[in-house]
């Protein structure tokens, strides 16, 4: 029997909706308050609780398969909910202490982010910008309202009892920029098989895992950006003040966040360019009025959002706007003394089956650090598989080969991809590229090598992956195409497995 394709349907789940999904991400919130309320937030019993729910999971989609009900909507709604249940059961069971970055101690001295929060309880901004305390408070501000609220219901007064309540800020943040993602690809109308392979990569990612546990700014980080892409697609396709203003907000809130989330404003700023050569050649004046008007409410909402924090460390501290601490050139974690070709372009792929975790002391090709660090992190695990260790390693390496692959082929090759579906991706993807290379020219230590960086690139390679399956998938009548599609789907499923088996 020929397989039938995956069915292209209108229906949809009860609760799809944007506003519904984006209640599914406060099962965070729930899965945190039952799991302690029961005493069931330890590792192996949220991991038997996660096991069981994802059953759950697969027999319902094969009950809806066998009710032929099974459309696209469904399969990516049952993966967006399996990706929130996986953050939400690893962020109960993991403490902000393990697998975190830049905590510091946990003093009301510490100047890393368990010091940062402990200042903004305390009702004030951290006096100095040592170490943590450069970066904008918005996460912080966030964690110390969560923290309020559970020393309100619990009746616990002191931080170290309460940091979860923080790790819950990240956690669904994390689970929002995966509603955000779908919502994405339905703007530049992706099909149902780009939808399915990206929301199975991005839910399962291990990278996404860690940044959704911890206590500190990426995942919000790259929540923000996610909606700033989201929001200047629907500014592009109708140009109206709700989504001018969602622009703004975004990228404001954004880098109000991490200062780096401003270089959306570099995908941004040619959008609006553009609209505004357009609207200029209509000679229509009142559509240039309204337009300037729309572009004056953006810099009134986004530059002192974005901006306040950065400029007060530079009147306080004389600190630059774009600052970045430096680890220090005798760290042991330092690279720039090192041969172009060991930095850039080695990958030592015997070392990965006696050292398949990334040894920031020893290591120092870049390459190689994304490989270990996008389903590791920059840790150990004492009581993982080597199986799965360096297993990981490979099924990763070979998922990097495939992105790589899928943006030469989709941007050459296939002429069904619109231009918006081409170009979006592939100029967020250049430009976080560019970013992370420059980056780590002007920052030489293995650290700054982490996957954590390129959160968005990743995102843009998994788009083009779905375009190349969906690519092969159409054409699987052509034997090479068959075979292309068989190798890449076994590496897809292959990674989506043994990154769940990870955590």
């Amino acid at each position: 029997m020929k397989k039938k394709r995956i069915k292209e349907s209108v229906a949809e789940p009860i609760g799809y909706s944007l506003k519904g999904r984006l209640i599914f991400c406060l099962i965070p919130v729930i899965s945190m308050i039952l799991l302690r309320l029961f005493k069931l937030n330890d590792e192996g019993n949220t991991d038997v609780i996660m096991r069981i729910i994802f059953m759950g999971m697969v027999g319902y989609g094969v009950y809806l398969a066998k009710e032929k009900r099974l459309t696209s909507e469904y399969i990516v709604f049952l993966i967006m909910m399996a990706g929130i249940v996986y953050r939400s059961g690893y962020t109960v069971y993991t403490d902000a202490f393990i697998r975190g970055h830049d905590m510091g101690t946990n003093t009301p001295n510490s100047t890393g982010h368990f010091g940062y929060l402990y200042n903004v309880l305390q009702g004030h901004l951290p006096r100095s910008n040592n170490y943590q305390f450069y970066q904008p408070p918005l996460f912080y501000i966030l964690s110390a309202v969560f923290v309020k609220i559970g020393m309100a219901v619990t009746g616990k007064g002191t931080l170290d009892e309460l940091l979860y309540m923080s790790q819950l800020v990240s956690c669904i943040a994390s689970c929002v920029t995966l509603v955000f993602i779908d919502e994405l690809l339905k703007k530049i109308k992706a099909r149902a098989t780009v939808r399915i392979v990206v929301m199975s990569l991005m839910s399962f990612y291990p990278v996404q895992i860690l940044a959704a546990g911890r206590m500190n700014n990426d995942a919000l980080a790259f929540m923000f950006m996610v909606m700033a892409l989201y929001y200047t697609l629907l500014w592009h396709e109708k140009e109206e003040l709700k989504y001018i203003i969602g622009i703004a907000l975004t990228i404001g809130l954004g880098m109000m966040t991490k200062i780096n989330c401003g270089i959306i404003a570099i995908i941004t700023g040619p959008v609006m360019i553009y609209h505004l050569i357009k609207t200029v050649q209509t000679k229509d004046r009142n559509k240039i009025i309204s337009f300037f008007k729309q572009l004056v409410i953006f810099s009134i909402i986004c530059f002192p959002l974005g901006l306040w924090y950065p400029i007060r460390n530079l009147i306080k501290f004389e600190q630059p706007l774009t600052f970045v601490p430096s680890v220090g050139v005798g760290t042991t974690i330092y690279t720039g003394n090192e041969s172009f070709f060991r930095r850039w372009l080695d990958i030592p792929l015997k070392d990965v089956f006696k050292q398949p975790y990334m040894n920031e002391n020893e290591d120092a090709s870049i390459p190689m650090a994304i490989i270990k660090t996008g389903v590791h992190g920059e840790f150990s695990y004492i009581n993982l598989p080597s199986f799965l260790s360096w297993g990981l390693d490979y099924i990763h390496m070979l998922l990097i080969v495939l992105g790589a692959a899928s943006i030469v082929f989709s941007i050459t090759k296939d002429a069904t991809l619109t231009k918006l579906q081409k170009y979006a991706p592939l100029c967020t993807w250049l430009l976080i590229t560019i970013s992370y290379i420059q980056f780590n020219v002007s920052y030489p230590y293995m650290c700054t090598a982490d996957f954590r960086y390129i959160f968005l690139g990743q995102l843009s390679a998994c788009i083009f992956i779905g375009y190349f399956i969906d690519f092969c998938s159409r054409n699987k009548n052509k034997i090479v195409f068959k075979y292309v599609l068989n190798t890449g789907t076994a590496i897809i499923g292959l990674f989506c497995a043994m990154s769940i088996l990870h955590f």
